[in-house]
Formats: structure tokens, sequence, C-alpha cells
């Protein structure tokens, strides 16, 4: 996959062989090519930036790419990851666990209605007993560590299993790793497939492993390395 951004030169490539790293140091193109990124993943569109499969043919950016800025916060329970999870799970449901959810729901139900029965008001029970509302009821979550890097692998182990496809685009990453994590991370990407991109606001040299890197100075020259 890549990414067309018409105010700077290179095309930028995505894929599975490298990580590309976009080092900006002027300022005001970082806050540029961030913000439009961002407003891709909010509004689905850029004026500025295209992405391109493989074949060279243009592929809508809704849903596409997903920016990280605040890495106390990855989104892992939020109400898209959620439901997510709750498809996966019921996808995966034997017929035979299926029907002991089933069953075990009516014997809840059966519970409630005669607890209920004491109570002088009437009431009743909404009996949804569908397996899909039931594991809604579980509020499946994602268990969250403590360590970033630890996190990060989780999510993309989630962009994996749920094979959502998109460009996780991580934002001034390697102020929070060290050289040996972004190794680990980039080495992890590659083994389950998913798409990153970093975007930092300063130069950290020369290429580290995995690496494919376009550096954007002050006066807007670029270097590939």
């Amino acid at each position: 996959m890549n990414l067309r951004i018409d105010y700077i030169d290179n095309l930028i490539n995505i894929g599975n062989e490298f990580v590309t790293v976009l080092e900006v140091e002027n300022k005001k193109y970082f806050y540029r090519m961030v913000k439009d990124l961002r407003d891709i993943e909010k509004n689905g569109f850029a004026e500025n930036v295209t992405i391109f499969d493989d074949k060279e043919k243009e592929v809508s950016a809704n849903g596409k790419i997903k920016v990280y800025v605040d890495y106390f916060d990855l989104g892992l329970e939020s109400k898209k990851v959620i439901n997510e999870l709750n498809k996966y799970v019921f996808n995966n449901i034997e017929q035979e666990d299926s029907q002991l959810i089933k069953k075990h729901y009516k014997k809840i139900v059966d519970l409630c209605k005669k607890i209920m029965n004491h109570i002088d008001v009437p009431l009743k029970i909404e009996d949804d007993s569908s397996v899909d509302s039931l594991i809604k009821l579980l509020k499946i979550g994602v268990e969250m560590r403590d360590d970033l890097l630890n996190n990060l692998l989780l999510l993309m182990d989630l962009e994996n299993m749920l094979q959502l496809g998109d460009i996780l685009v991580f934002i001034n990453l390697k102020q929070y790793l060290n050289v040996s994590e972004l190794k680990e991370l980039y080495k992890y990407s590659k083994y389950k497939q998913v798409n990153i991109l970093l975007i930092d606001s300063q130069c950290y040299g020369t290429t580290q492993e995995y690496e494919k890197k376009i550096i954007i100075d002050e006066n807007l020259e670029e270097f590939v390395l």
C-alpha cells in the first residue's frame, strides 16, 4: 500500500518488508501531515492524501488509518474495538456451546421470574436469548498491560486477529521506546503482517534495522535512507 501526500515529493510505501519512518523537522509540515492523517481517521478523507494499493489503483481512505498520539490511551477499550471483539467471539462459538449458553440463560430467567412473583408490582422481563445479545452482557474487554511496548504488541494482535486492515500511524513514538524496543515492535509488525508508519518531529540519524526513512529538514529538503 502507498500513501501520496501532495506537499512532499516521495511516495510513502507501507508494507511488510520494512517500516517506513518519516522524520519531519519542519514543524509546520509536521503539524499539517498529522492533521491530514487525523482528518482521514475522523472523516474518511483528506484533500492532500491519496492511498493506492500495490497495483497503483486508488482506494478509499475511509477506515484505513488509525493515528496514535496519546500512548496512555490506545483506544483498546473503545466502542468500536468492543463491538469487533463481540462479533469475533460470536462467530467462533460452536453450535453445541451456543445451545449450552441459551440453556443456562433460561435458568437465570426462570430464577428471576420466581423472585419477581413475590413482588406486588407486575414486572416483566424482556427475554432476549440470542447468543450475540448474551455475549454483549459479558462486557468483554481487553486486559491492558503496564508496559507500553506490550500494549503496542497487543494492539497488533487485535489488528491481526480481527483482520481490520488498518494502517497504524504512530506519532513521536521514538520518544517513548528505545532502540531494542523499536526493533521488537518492527519485527512483530512484520510477523503479524500489520502495516505501521512512524512520524516523528525530529531526526534520529541513520536508519535502524527494518527501517526505511524519509527525512524532511527545516528547509523542506527530502532525504531517503
